[in-house]
């Protein structure tokens, strides 16, 4: 008797723990890249309490309606226009090389931006992939001035056409947003109106890696070997997968 009591337990015992392990793999499952982006944090940690090791680095360097405006606050035209006009020897800048950016950092950007990403997927489609990337290295992952002082974390530098706030930074005039997600807005937006981007967009669709390769033809970043670069960044964290998140084809 004793027996089949400590037999029906065990089975009882088995039976919850394979629920638990369901559950477990269920939210596993629904929340994996947030979980992948923990596990990559603490890796992260992990490694700053190690001692440092030599490594070889590649010297590389819900939405709203589309508007033309995303400032509420504009700079004068006779200012805009000295800052268009600057001398070429204000604007000549050194070779922008993307700085050393640890794990930590890499994680936490990725992970502020994710969301934002995948929603201008859906509404322009660009990958989400290649948002992040082309935000990640034209800000150095928020820590570049523009990014800093006027929001611009795409680089997105000043045109006849803007008439949005400005910021001159370092000889550079640059757009200035209110918000990170506005500058992430403008980015899409200013490009969707070139003549080469519909046709990137129906013959890319979800390839990032054409994606990226076009857009590097066409300068989005001023920083050297922006391509090698973002590539890094894509396959490094698998930022590939988010792009799958959407309906956009």
């Amino acid at each position: 008797m004793a027996f089949r009591i400590f037999f029906r337990s065990l089975k009882n015992d088995t039976s919850s723990q394979r629920n638990r392990l369901r559950r477990f793999w269920s939210f596993v499952r629904r929340h994996w890249f947030t979980v992948a982006l923990g596990l990559l944090a603490l890796l992260a940690l992990w490694r700053r309490r190690t001692p440092p090791v030599a490594r070889e680095l590649i010297p590389i360097t819900p939405t709203q309606e589309e508007v033309r405006r995303y400032t509420q606050h504009s700079e004068s035209a006779a200012q805009k226009a000295f800052l268009l006009q600057a001398p070429a020897e204000l604007a000549e800048e050194s070779a922008v090389r993307l700085p050393a950016i640890d794990d930590a950092t890499a994680v936490a950007f990725l992970q502020r931006f994710a969301r934002t990403a995948i929603a201008e997927q859906e509404r322009f489609g660009m990958p989400a992939s290649i948002l992040l990337a082309c935000a990640y290295v034209n800000s150095f992952a928020g820590t570049r001035k523009c990014a800093k002082e006027a929001n611009n974390y795409v680089a997105l530098r000043c045109t006849a056409d803007w008439s949005g706030s400005v910021a001159s930074l370092d000889g550079v005039c640059y757009r200035r947003y209110n918000t990170a997600w506005e500058s992430l807005r403008d980015f899409n937006a200013y490009y969707s109106r070139k003549a080469w981007y519909a046709e990137l967009k129906k013959s890319a669709s979800r390839d990032w890696r054409k994606w990226l390769k076009v857009l590097a033809a066409h300068e989005v970043s001023d920083v050297v070997n922006f391509e090698a670069e973002a590539t890094r960044l894509i396959t490094t964290f698998r930022v590939y997968e988010l792009d799958e998140q959407t309906s956009v084809k």
